[in-house]
C-alpha cells in the first residue's frame, strides 16, 4: 500500500500492572479514502486501539504513524493538537456536551482547531452554515431542533448530531466507536448510509469500530481483531476488560 494514511508497526499496549499486553500488532495499514470495518468481541481492545491510533493513549514500544507524522515523537499536548486538527470521532456513547445546542455541539470542534474552523468556513461561509449543512445532509436541519439543548433529543437524533461534529471541518480521518449500538436495523443501515456520504464529500478515511459483523458488508475491506492481535492468537489472558 504506498503512502499509507495510518500505519501500525509492531505495537504492543498493555496497561499499568498488567503483566501481559492487551494489543500486540505486527502491522496495520489503512489507506487515504478506505472504509475499514474492524471487528471485535467486547473486550478484546477495539476502543484501546482506536485510543493509540488517536494519539488518547501511547503504546509501549512500536510506532503509530498518522498523515506522515511518528506519534510517539509528539508529547501528549501536541497529540492532543494533533488529534483536533486531523480526527473527527463519533463515540459510542455520543459525548456531546449537555448543556449546548444542537449547532453548539456540531461546531465544537472549529474552537479547538483553526484548521478545521478555516475548512468548514470555506466550504459555508461560516462554521454556523457548515454545521447547518451537515445537519441538513443528517435530516436534522429543522429550526425547532438545532436550537434545542442536546438532552432533549432522541437517541436517533443525538447520534446524528454526534456526526455532524465529527464531520465539521472535513478531519481527514473520522472514526466511529460502535456509533450504531442502540439503533434498530434500519436506521443502522441509514446512519451508515450517511457516514459514507459524507466521508465521500469531505474525501475521509472512515474507520467503523463494531462488535456486529451484519454491519460489515457495505465496506472496502474486514479486518477481525482476534486475527491482527496476536496477543489474542497466543491466549494471552486479558486482565482488564477494555472495549
Amino acid at each position: 500500500m504506498p503512502d499509507p494514511l495510518i500505519r501500525l508497526e509492531t505495537l504492543r499496549f498493555g496497561w499499568p500492572g498488567q503483566p501481559v499486553p492487551l494489543l500486540q500488532i505486527d502491522r496495520l495499514a489503512l489507506a487515504r479514502g478506505e472504509r475499514l470495518f474492524l471487528h471485535g468481541a467486547s473486550g478484546s481492545g477495539k476502543s484501546t486501539l482506536l485510543g493509540l491510533i488517536a494519539g488518547v493513549l501511547a503504546p509501549q514500544s512500536g510506532a503509530i504513524e498518522v498523515l506522515g507524522q511518528n506519534l510517539n515523537e509528539l508529547g501528549a499536548a501536541a497529540r492532543d493538537r494533533f488529534r483536533a486538527d486531523h480526527f473527527g470521532i463519533v463515540f459510542q456513547q455520543f459525548n456531546l456536551i449537555p448543556y449546548l445546542s444542537v449547532i453548539e455541539n456540531v461546531t465544537l470542534p472549529c474552537r479547538f482547531s483553526a484548521e478545521r474552523r478555516n475548512k468548514a468556513a470555506a466550504r459555508s461561509g461560516d462554521t454556523d452554515d457548515e454545521a447547518m449543512r451537515l445537519l441538513a445532509h443528517l435530516d436534522m436541519a429543522n429550526a425547532a431542533v438545532v436550537d434545542k439543548p442536546v438532552t432533549e433529543l432522541s437517541v436517533g437524533q443525538q447520534q446524528r448530531v454526534a456526526a455532524a461534529r465529527a464531520l465539521i471541518g472535513a478531519p481527514e480521518i473520522l472514526i466511529a466507536d460502535e456509533p450504531t449500538s442502540s439503533m434498530d436495523a434500519d436506521r443502522r443501515a441509514a446512519f451508515i448510509e450517511l457516514l459514507f456520504r459524507e466521508c465521500d464529500e469531505a474525501g475521509s478515511t472512515l474507520l467503523f469500530v463494531s462488535h456486529d459483523r451484519g454491519l460489515q458488508s457495505p465496506f472496502d475491506r474486514v479486518i477481525e481483531l482476534g486475527e491482527l492481535n496476536r496477543a489474542a492468537a497466543e491466549g494471552t489472558p486479558h486482565l482488564q476488560v477494555v472495549n
